[in-house]
C-alpha cells in the first residue's frame, strides 16, 4: 500500500516550485520533439502558473490541465484561470480525464516537506512511478508522451528499472530522452550556483526508443 502523499505547508509558502529555467528547458524539448503540440497535462502539478503561461505563450498550447490532491493549491490555480482538477493521481476515475492529452508530465513531490531541501530517493517518491504507469499505461491504455519528473538522486539503474516496468506493460512505449535539468536560480528566482534539479524521463509511443542522454550543464 502506498504511504500517505506528501503535501506542502501552505502557511510557510516555502514549498518547491518549478523554476523558470527548468520550464524553459522543457519548452525547448517540446518544440524539438513534439512540434505543434496542442495539449499538455500535469499530474501532481502544485503551483503550475509559470508553465501554464509558458506553454500557451511560447508553444501555442491550446489545452492545459493540472491535477493536485491539495484543495488549496487547486483553488489558487483556478483563481488564475487554470483548468485544475482536485484528486488522487492513482484514482482511475480521476486519471481518465487526462487520457486525451498529447503530453502528460508526472511530477510528484520530490522532498519530504515539499520544500526542495529534504530530498528523496527514486523509490521513496510517492505517489510512486511504477504504480502510476501501471494505471496510466497498463490499465487505461494511454497513448502519447509521458514525462516522469524524477529526483536528482535517480540512478541509471532506477531508469532501467522503470523502463522495464513500462515495457512489461506496453511494448510500444520507449524511452526517447533522459534529460538532466540544471538551473542557476531557485523557484523564487534567486540566483545560485549551477545545480542539478531534476531528471526528466521522456517515455512515448509517438517517439523512437533511443535512450538519448542529455543535460544542459555548462
Amino acid at each position: 500500500m502506498e504511504p500517505l502523499y506528501r503535501t506542502p505547508n501552505l502557511s510557510k509558502r516555502a514549498f518547491a516550485r518549478t523554476n523558470p529555467q527548468t520550464i524553459a528547458q522543457r519548452v525547448a524539448i517540446l518544440r524539438e520533439l513534439l512540434p505543434g503540440v496542442k495539449s499538455i497535462a500535469e499530474i501532481c502539478c502544485g503551483d503550475c502558473s509559470q508553465q501554464w503561461t509558458a506553454y500557451r505563450q511560447e508553444l501555442g498550447v491550446e489545452v492545459y490541465r493540472g491535477l493536485d490532491i491539495q484543495p488549496e493549491i487547486v483553488a489558487a490555480n483556478r483563481a488564475l484561470g487554470i483548468d485544475c482538477v482536485c484528486g488522487d493521481a492513482l484514482a482511475e476515475i480521476t486519471l481518465r480525464q487526462f487520457l486525451a492529452f498529447e503530453v502528460i508530465f508526472f511530477g510528484p513531490p520530490l522532498s519530504i516537506d515539499c520544500d526542495g531541501h529534504q530530498l528523496l530517493s527514486f523509490r521513496e517518491v510517492t505517489p510512486g512511478y511504477a504504480a502510476f504507469v501501471q494505471l496510466l499505461l497498463g490499465e487505461l491504455g494511454y497513448n502519447g508522451t509521458l514525462v516522469c519528473i524524477c529526483p536528482k538522486a535517480t540512478t541509471i539503474g532506477d531508469v532501467r528499472w522503470l523502463y522495464n516496468q513500462i515495457r512489461a506493460l506496453r511494448e510500444d512505449f520507449g524511452l526517447r530522452l533522459v534529460y538532466s535539468s540544471y538551473a542557476t536560480m531557485t523557484g523564487d528566482g534567486v540566483e545560485t550556483e549551477s545545480r542539478l534539479k531534476y531528471l526528466d524521463l521522456w517515455f512515448s509511443n509517438q517517439l523512437e526508443d533511443s535512450w538519448e542522454i542529455r543535460n544542459n550543464e555548462k
